[in-house]
């Protein structure tokens, strides 16, 4: 739909001059121009908003261990219940960051100070 929009816009602003007289042709053709550049410039904001949902989403995510049994944790992440592989020397409510995932799992670190301040660059 919006190629459409993106291609019709300029084609119709072009084509006023063959339809109508021009002293309407100039200002239409002004007016769908100027409403085809508010369109690309609202196109580009949105593809450079970050990601908010999908796997892309968690990456850096901060959490908190739950509990650990054996060799899995359970760490909650934005309200969400998740499965973590223990890392040595996680313990029960340490503040984790999601380094990655593999398949339901997660892979976390435990945050120190010293790579909260590396993650903050």
């Amino acid at each position: 739909m919006c190629h459409l929009i993106l291609i019709a816009l300029p084609v119709l602003a072009l084509a006023s001059f063959w339809f109508l007289p021009p002293a309407l042709a100039i200002p239409t053709s002004i007016a769908l121009i100027a409403a085809a550049l508010l369109f690309y410039g609202y196109l580009v904001k949105v593809a450079q908003r970050p990601v908010l949902t999908g796997i892309e989403a968690m990456q850096h995510a901060l959490g908190r261990v739950l509990s650990i049994d054996g060799g899995s944790a359970a760490i909650r992440v934005n309200s969400e219940l998740w499965l973590a592989r223990t890392v040595d020397g996680l313990r029960e409510g340490d503040k984790v960051e999601v380094i990655g995932i593999d398949g339901l799992q997660l892979r976390v670190r435990r945050i120190t100070p010293g790579n909260l301040e590396e993650r903050n660059r």
